[in-house]
């Protein structure tokens, strides 16, 4: 037998005949220490000897620059800046409060405080202009007309939705509600004359072809003026029936 096969027989004996035993943890002192000089700035260097030939320059100050010297400036760093991170803190929080708030202001939603406020007269005033639109072809108006003042209607309309669709402050809302209520009362006005000029077009015309006498035209002509003003007042809503 040569002797590696020797060594490895003598190994393998051992491994057989030593008892099994939980294992412990025993640390080098040495290794122990040198860990607390550099972490904490306690213990010792060891051995004296290993380290005044291979280190000695690290002796003299290692006790001092310890990783506690620079958790302290960490720490005091820090400290001086919580004062402001605790104020940035405070103000993003009350930042994400005012717009949590207006969010829920400016969303558009089923309670719509400013059109609870104004439907019920936009709501009357588009009724009434609508009306008077399917007055149009019968007062003496084309069907073109008729498409026109729809169009204006339909984009009154739009306009409305889109108010109550967007993303804005209740008190933008309003004031673009009352924007719009303004507008129609305006176009209706408008509407309203027109319709008054075709309709006195169309009685002038019907006079005429009856051939009725000069100071009856002059006459029906002032009576006219004034059915005509009444119903402009009327129709935009100045009066009531």
């Amino acid at each position: 037998m040569n002797t590696i096969s020797k060594m490895m027989a003598a190994l393998l004996l051992m491994a057989v005949t030593v008892p099994v035993t939980a294992q412990t943890y025993n640390h080098d002192a040495s290794v122990y220490n040198q860990f607390l000089v550099g972490e904490t700035g306690g213990g010792s260097l060891t051995p004296q000897l290993y380290y005044d030939a291979t280190h000695n320059s690290y002796q003299k100050w290692a006790y001092m620059e310890n990783k506690n010297l620079f958790r302290g400036q960490l720490t005091l760093v820090l400290e001086r800046e919580k004062p402001m991170a605790e104020q940035i803190d405070s103000a993003l929080t009350y930042r994400a409060k005012i717009e949590a708030m207006n969010v829920t202001d400016r969303t558009p939603k089923a309670l719509d405080l400013a059109w609870q406020a104004e439907k019920g007269k936009i709501e009357k005033k588009f009724q009434l202009f609508r009306e008077n639109i399917n007055k149009i072809t019968m007062k003496g108006g084309t069907s073109q007309d008729y498409r026109d003042w729809l169009e204006i209607y339909n984009c009154l309309q739009t306009a409305l939705q889109a108010v109550r669709d967007a993303y804005m402050p209740l008190n933008e809302r309003k004031k673009q509600y009352l924007e719009i209520y303004h507008d129609i009362v305006l176009r209706n006005n408008q509407l309203v004359q027109f319709i008054t000029s075709r309709s006195y077009g169309k009685e002038a015309d019907e006079l005429l072809r009856s051939k009725v006498s000069p100071r009856y035209v002059r006459l029906s002509g002032y009576t006219s003026d004034a059915m005509g003003r009444w119903k402009v007042a009327m129709a935009a809503g100045v009066v009531g029936e």
